[in-house]
């Protein structure tokens, strides 16, 4: 069972990163700055030096579709490519667990929602996948896979946050149920690798950042995951020093 399972995991891992890219995980357990995925907030100015350190040259995020158009970017000679998607039976982003577990048992969720990109909605996975495909194409180089992973409430280890869902679609539809659910679980722990013992304060310090997301406070302002300092304005640029 053990050779079986590292065999389907190559196979579909190879499918997968031939298509789209290599997977990685989760981006971020929490947010520092709302949005947090754009140029010059912390998180993003770590990931884009990860990425470029590991020979990446472009970034695909995958989220829980907000009210933002998902456009893609260029910070510091990497390619941010963001992709959203929402359930329109119910609220932007954060999931239900009644409809998680409906797709747990049919499968037919995916249909049941809308993508987008750069503004655009898309009935489909296909066609969404297409576009990203497309400014994938105009830009030489690999690319990272990641979902957003930002949650507002709970612990973001038990909480998958923004993204999981169409990620773990995406990665069975390219690559197979094997590389979706070993990323589902492996990929949590991703942001540590990315930012190391400044992702571990943010888990230390998740309550508190979460509150100040919810209060508003991060639409104005950003923190670090320590707390060392107060809320820092942001730029009009999104840089945050």
């Amino acid at each position: 069972m053990i050779v079986l399972y590292f065999t389907l995991l190559s196979a579909e891992y190879s499918e997968f990163q031939r298509f789209l890219g290599d997977p990685w995980g989760r981006a971020v357990y929490v947010k520092l700055h709302n949005p947090d995925i754009a140029p010059g907030t912390p998180h993003i100015r770590t990931l884009v030096d990860f990425a470029k350190q590991h020979g990446y040259s472009k970034i695909l995020v995958i989220h829980n579709a907000g009210k933002i158009g998902y456009s893609h970017f260029w910070y510091h000679g990497i390619l941010i490519i963001q992709l959203g998607w929402y359930d329109y039976r119910t609220v932007f982003a954060q999931p239900e667990l009644g409809l998680v577990m409906e797709d747990i048992l049919y499968g037919q969720r995916p249909m049941l929602g809308i993508w987008i990109a750069d503004r655009r909605e898309y009935r489909s996975m296909s066609e969404a996948v297409n576009h990203v495909r497309d400014l994938e194409s105009a830009v030489p180089g690999r690319t990272m896979v990641v979902w957003h992973g930002s949650c507002r409430n709970g612990n973001p280890l038990w909480n998958l946050g923004c993204g999981a869902e169409p990620y773990f679609w995406i990665l069975s539809a390219y690559g197979g149920r094997v590389l979706a659910l070993t990323f589902a679980v492996l990929g949590n722990f991703a942001p540590i690798v990315f930012y190391g013992d400044a992702a571990l304060a943010e888990l230390r310090n998740y309550d508190k950042l979460q509150a100040l997301y919810n209060s508003g406070t991060l639409n104005r302002y950003a923190v670090d995951p320590y707390l060392r300092k107060k809320p820092m304005p942001m730029g009009p640029r999104g840089v945050y020093d």
